[in-house]
């Protein structure tokens, strides 16, 4: 098993003795996503385990969100077990973020967030903590006590934006106990010294990465994640569409051999025959087993019941297409106007209000055009309500209203 820190800078890598960066080599992978564009969140539901589980979280997420179910990916673990359900924590992951990674590692791979991994390696060195995952585009917070998170934030923008912001003192309060920095801001001076003004902390140094702990602690964590505490795959091992595409190669095999014994019953063809078809059966009994987890109730009769699944899920999905574009769409929409020049600090709005409003800076007038233009292929009215002239470039805030492009 090799731990892949699959971040939004580079991909860092550890398979036990060894470690480095880009696609390792090997068969098999814990890839921890980078949680940059993570959506983190904590609910109750009445069900604390099995297939029905998953359809009732993805359904509550894509509703919240007005996003179709089939483009997000959930991964969750129990928090808690209470008397009438358990308390989970999720996490919300584009799905298109999963079919982009390269086709040779994604094959091979068990998925799941960065953070945990971080969480798993941490555990090593206390059972209380605040992990504190300073990114290029992304710090991430996580509180864990008693060896089991009880807290994560997602702060929007890497270390070197939040060296000067406010947000870091609103969100560490001051009063963290044993703050664990890693990530890339462990090795910023100007990060650190800022950090160190509103809570004490510690950069983990161990062998085999000595002063590049913090950049493999991830990938260290992803490792040995079989013992994390929180084991919340957005794909494993154990995915049940690998094991129906064998066997449905094994079935058509089976049936081909049934077929041929039929024609030609002679003595030694018709011993094939029984034999065959005692595989074929054992082989539709496995997989109508699978199909029953995975639908959660018995499957007697799959040319029927596997149809009707398909078109509950197919108007689950014309209903949740109707009306405006999804939030999805108008995030990707800014995340895709940004060009050279131009770096956004804040994002305010919602589909509800009609609006967003994009704080930023632009070196000059000519990257500020540009991206006002690209916002108006995506939004119905868009408008500079301020600008500011400073030695840096220029501070702006736009006005994106939500509609239709040009």
């Amino acid at each position: 098993m090799i731990g892949v820190d699959y971040g939004s800078s580079s991909v860092k890598w550890f398979n036990g003795k060894e470690f480095g960066t880009g696609i390792p080599e090997g068969k098999s992978f814990t890839l921890g996503l980078s949680s940059s564009e993570l959506l983190v969140r904590e609910s109750f539901y009445p069900l604390c385990a099995g297939a029905k589980l998953k359809k009732l979280i993805i359904n509550d997420v894509s509703t919240d969100l007005s996003v179709p179910p089939e483009e997000i990916s959930v991964a969750f673990c129990r928090k808690e077990k209470l008397e009438k359900g358990c308390r989970f924590l999720v996490f919300v992951e584009k799905r298109k973020s999963l079919e982009e990674l390269p086709q040779e590692i994604a094959s091979r791979a068990q998925i799941t967030v960065d953070l945990l991994g971080g969480v798993t390696a941490a555990l090593t060195l206390s059972e209380n903590f605040t992990l504190l995952d300073a990114g290029k585009r992304k710090i991430a917070l996580v509180r864990v006590e008693n060896g089991k998170i009880s807290e994560v934030e997602i702060l929007r923008g890497g270390f070197e934006y939040h060296t000067n912001s406010g947000e870091l003192v609103s969100v560490l309060k001051g009063n963290e106990k044993n703050v664990i920095l890693v990530g890339g801001g462990a090795f910023s001076d100007r990060f650190r010294e800022e950090l160190s003004k509103i809570t004490d902390f510690s950069v983990p140094e161990f062998p085999p990465f000595g002063k590049e702990t913090p950049i493999y602690f991830n990938a260290y964590g992803l490792y040995s994640f079989k013992k994390s505490p929180c084991k919340a795959f957005f794909k494993s091992f154990s995915s049940l569409s690998q094991e129906l595409l064998k066997e449905k190669g094994k079935i058509i095999f089976l049936g081909t051999v049934t077929g041929l014994a039929l024609l030609i019953l002679t003595g030694g063809l018709f011993l094939s025959y029984l034999s065959a078809k005692k595989d074929y059966y054992a082989a539709k009994r496995e997989i109508t087993g699978e199909l029953s987890k995975l639908l959660g109730e018995k499957v007697l009769a799959p040319e029927i019941q596997i149809p009707q699944e398909l078109e509950k899920y197919k108007k689950l999905a014309e209903f949740f297409r109707i009306g405006s574009p999804s939030l999805l769409y108008y995030l990707n929409g800014i995340s895709k106007s940004v060009t050279k020049g131009v770096t956004v600090f804040s994002l305010d709005g919602s589909l509800s209000s009609g609006q967003f409003t994009v704080k930023g800076r632009a070196e000059d007038e000519k990257s500020l055009k540009s991206f006002i233009e690209n916002l108006k292929k995506y939004f119905k009215k868009v408008a500079v309500s301020s600008t500011k002239e400073n030695k840096s470039g220029i501070n702006f805030t736009v006005r994106a209203g939500v509609g239709s492009g040009d």
